[in-house]
């Protein structure tokens, strides 16, 4: 539970990370456009200026021959120059000759100076013509200061914040859909640790009451056999603990086997237990290609723990039969079944039918059923109460 609590809490953190980055990452960019942005109107601000005044300065050292022109009543020549002059003041020999700029008249500087006033971009220049000393002021309305450009990243930052819920969000569905498999790995690890202590406390309490026994009453012989019984059943649950434990890496190497010869071999292991129960076996191999490129260990605990299981809940004289049919392995036996709904309940960590009197250990059947996934195999049960069971694993 805790484990899950700590998952949970790190989902969180790291949508909040995720978000918080993204945003940091979109003010840093809108950050870096609106400075570009600045300094590009900046820029062509003052070429605009730059570019007046030469305009100035031309009408300056022209200035006689406008005067007559305008004396003449050239009204087109009279527009032109009041429209090159908006917003500019011309001193000749510190005296005010042209002011179409009202606001501003404190200006002393002799050289060409771009400075900031209120809202207005200033340019001041200074000109000698015909030894006359010209000061000319020009101003032009900012209007991409720099204060406007503060404004517009600050309004950006207010209406972008409903943002930080939604990226939010999505990498919390987007971390809970990858962190799923995670989340159901710390479940069935809970549920796996719960389940081994209980398993394997039963055959250690049994090996320790049987020689507590014995001590007492001196009858070592079934104290023994008691507790060498135990100990077996002991063992067959750490080895599958540690089969569990150890599929966690999918590069399995992988050979090209003769199927029908390994499952020849796995039969021929069994010879002993069939024997002693006089337990026939069917086997029936249908494919014309038997040759197929699997992790050969894989197959052999998968088919091994399924025909065991078969021949442990036989009763004698019985038979199991084994067809192999397009790359389909069944093997289907007649004494024991599984009742319809616990089929599903089949692949848990030591789930057992209620009615079975001896100790069937189902994790073995979860380690199949996880040789199986990693695999991309497919196993299913058949089962008919009274009648078979009948497990089947697709190869394919």
């Amino acid at each position: 539970m805790e484990n899950k609590k700590l998952l949970n809490r790190y989902k969180i953190k790291l949508s909040l990370f995720f978000a918080v980055f993204v945003m940091l990452c979109f003010y840093v960019i809108q950050g870096i456009f609106l400075t570009i942005q600045y300094f590009e109107n900046k820029n062509d601000l003052e070429n605009f200026l730059l570019k007046k005044l030469i305009w100035v300065e031309n009408i300056i050292k022209n200035k006689e021959n406008y005067y007559s022109q305008i004396e003449n009543e050239n009204n087109t020549l009279q527009k032109i120059l009041l429209k090159t002059l908006e917003n500019t003041i011309i001193y000749e020999n510190n005296t005010k000759i042209v002011d179409f700029s009202k606001d501003i008249n404190w200006i002393d500087i002799e050289n060409i100076w771009f400075f900031d006033y209120k809202d207005k971009k200033i340019l001041i220049s200074t000109l000698t013509f015909q030894n006359n000393n010209y000061k000319i002021i020009l101003n032009e309305i900012n209007t991409n200061n720099y204060k406007k450009f503060l404004w517009i990243y600050m309004y950006f930052i207010i209406y972008s914040l409903p943002f930080f819920i939604i990226f939010y969000l999505l990498w919390y569905f987007i971390i809970w859909k990858y962190f799923k498999a995670i989340n159901q790995s710390i479940e069935a690890l809970e549920d796996f640790t719960s389940n081994v202590n209980h398993e394997m406390k039963t055959p250690i309490s049994e090996i320790i009451s049987t020689l507590s026994l014995a001590k007492e009453i001196k009858n070592y012989d079934e104290a023994i056999e008691i507790s060498l019984n135990s100990t077996l059943k002991l063992n067959k649950i750490l080895d599958s603990i540690i089969w569990i434990a150890n599929l966690s890496d999918l590069s399995y190497k992988k050979e090209r086997i003769n199927l029908i010869w390994e499952l020849n071999l796995i039969i021929k292991d069994f010879e002993n237990e069939l024997s002693l129960k006089k337990i026939n076996i069917v086997f029936e191999a249908k494919p014309k290609i038997f040759i197929k490129k699997i992790n050969k260990e894989h197959f052999y605990i998968c088919v091994k723990n399924l025909l065991s299981n078969a021949i442990k809940y036989s009763n004698e004289n019985s038979k199991i039969e084994i067809f192999f049919d397009n790359w389909i392995l069944s093997i289907t036996d007649y004494w024991i079944w599984i009742d319809k709904e616990n089929l599903k309940n089949i692949f848990k960590r030591y789930f057992r039918e209620n009615y079975l009197e001896k100790q069937w250990l189902w994790i073995w059947l979860n380690l199949v059923k996880k040789i199986t996934e990693i695999n991309n195999w497919k196993i299913d049960i058949e089962s008919q109460k009274n009648v078979y069971s009948k497990f089947s694993i697709n190869f394919n």
